[in-house]
């Protein structure tokens, strides 16, 4: 039996992941605590590793990083959903300018959305099925030359 190349990756993405994030709410706004780390490489083999914190419940991806009020630079929230599925995000709530990084089964970056426009209702939509999506901060995506095409993958041994 032959199994596709999505669902492999799919199943080692799933499987490496640690359980869910705990989120401390503070005074001062929401911290998030960074659980695991994935890796984004082009097709040249230049890689950047990134600390994540991973969501795949419903509560945890509608509150994703609302009331947070920093992210470090290479720090961001890894939403994910099996089976992948078209998904729209907000900035409701969201205190600080986010890249919105869509990734498919495969693994690859699909589309990279820039939104400035914190506390904002307006949907930002996938336009296929995606397996994951990675918020980092606003413009970090452009200052490292990330592009369609990049490769996202867990990397061995978490944090």
């Amino acid at each position: 039996m032959m199994i596709g190349r999505g669902f492999l990756f799919l199943a080692v993405f799933f499987a490496a992941l640690p359980a869910t994030i705990a989120a401390d709410d503070l005074a001062g706004g929401r911290t998030i605590e960074t659980n695991y780390r994935i890796e984004i490489s082009d097709d040249k083999g230049a890689r950047h590793a990134f600390s994540v914190a991973r969501v795949a419940d419903r509560a945890g991806q509608a509150r994703g990083l609302m009331h947070v009020t920093h992210l470090a630079p290479d720090t961001g929230m890894l939403f994910v959903f099996d089976p992948p599925r078209k998904v729209g995000f907000w900035m409701r709530n969201t205190l600080i300018p986010l890249d919105i990084i869509f990734i498919d089964a495969e693994g690859r970056i699909t589309s990279i959305v820039t939104r400035r426009d914190t506390n904002s209702d307006r949907l930002t939509t996938s336009r296929a099925p995606v397996a994951a999506v990675l918020e980092i901060n606003a413009g970090r995506a452009a200052a490292l030359g990330l592009a369609t095409g990049y490769l996202v993958r867990p990397v061995q041994g978490g944090v």
